[in-house]
């Protein structure tokens, strides 16, 4: 690798970044973010930032992954989880004149952020970002589980509202099916399962129900996104999983007349079949296309390269 290697298209991904940034903290002394890595992905390019008072970890709720570039940008909607930072994985793979950008989750850096009344609401807030980047279509819809259930609902209030929608892609995402319920308590675990899997390194394990308190001190002692937050920040966002989880459990998708672009994940044990996942998003029309690998690895770099080969030639053609 030499000094104008850039690390996103050597192969970097969000995982490979958190590591990265841990160890230059660990063996230079000096504080860096992924959001630095973003925008100075090359050796050169970094040791000049590396220079400067290091910012806080890009947590906001508009992470930009590529400025560069005048075709219409990806919104990349963030999974459960809150996060957008994997879908760094898709940047080597798309054209260097695509924007990418990736909605996160405002509970992130706003503990106080009031969780929303339902999926619509939480589209409209998602939506102004996005207009604020982009005023006119077409729209880039892209969203991995939880995000791809949104990015649908904010693709059919873009189509409601006479604006044009150049892609919905779904990563292994499908509605529930009528009549399900959320049991709190399990909500609760799911949520704190998610922020366990938010860290890169040290596995956790713990007899009995998952604890805020040790799941909070988990999250702080491993390398991870959400590394350098407090008590107070880490409980906004497990309860800003939570919430995402029961706006999921019950969502009940509008009318859309475009296309749902499936990205299927067949090797998830236990998941649903490709066929089941498509009937799920009915009446809406459904392109499916399979990926021999588990939910959670979606974005890893095999799939995400797949992906991606299947999203330029329609980008490109818009």
């Amino acid at each position: 690798m030499g000094v104008d290697t850039d690390f996103f298209e050597a192969g970097g991904d969000s995982l490979l970044a958190m590591r990265l940034t841990a160890a230059i903290e660990a063996r230079l002394g000096l504080r860096t973010s992924i959001a630095a890595l973003f925008e100075a992905p090359t050796p050169a390019a970094l040791a000049v930032r590396l220079d400067r008072a290091a910012p806080e970890l890009d947590l906001s709720p508009l992470l930009t992954l590529r400025a560069d570039g005048d075709g219409p940008p990806l919104f990349c909607v963030h999974p459960g989880r809150g996060i957008g930072w994997s879908y760094t994985a898709l940047l080597p793979h798309l054209a260097p004149g695509r924007p990418v950008y990736a909605l996160q989750s405002p509970a992130l850096q706003d503990p106080g952020h009031l969780p929303p009344g339902g999926m619509r609401e939480l589209a409209e807030d998602y939506l102004e970002r996005v207009t604020a980047v982009r005023s006119e279509g077409p729209y880039l819809l892209l969203g991995h589980s939880f995000g791809g259930l949104l990015a649908y609902e904010m693709a059919a209030l873009l189509r409601a509202s006479g604006r044009r929608v150049g892609l919905l892609a779904s990563l292994d995402a499908a509605p529930w099916p009528p009549g399900t319920r959320a049991d709190p308590a399990d909500v609760e675990q799911e949520a704190l399962t998610i922020l366990l899997r938010t860290r890169t390194l040290h596995p956790y394990a713990q007899p009995g129900p998952l604890e805020r308190a040790r799941v909070f001190a988990a999250v702080r002692g491993s390398a991870g996104p959400l590394s350098g937050l407090g008590d107070e920040r880490l409980s906004a966002v497990a309860d800003a999983v939570a919430g995402h989880l029961r706006l999921a459990v019950t969502y009940r998708p509008p009318p859309f007349d475009g296309t749902v672009l499936l990205f299927s994940a067949t090797a998830q044990p236990g998941g649903l079949s490709s066929a089941v996942k498509a009937e799920r998003w009915g009446p809406a029309r459904v392109r499916v296309h399979d990926l021999g690998c588990g939910h959670s690895d979606l974005l890893r770099p095999g799939p995400a390269a797949e992906i991606a080969a299947v999203l330029e030639p329609i980008m490109r053609g818009l």
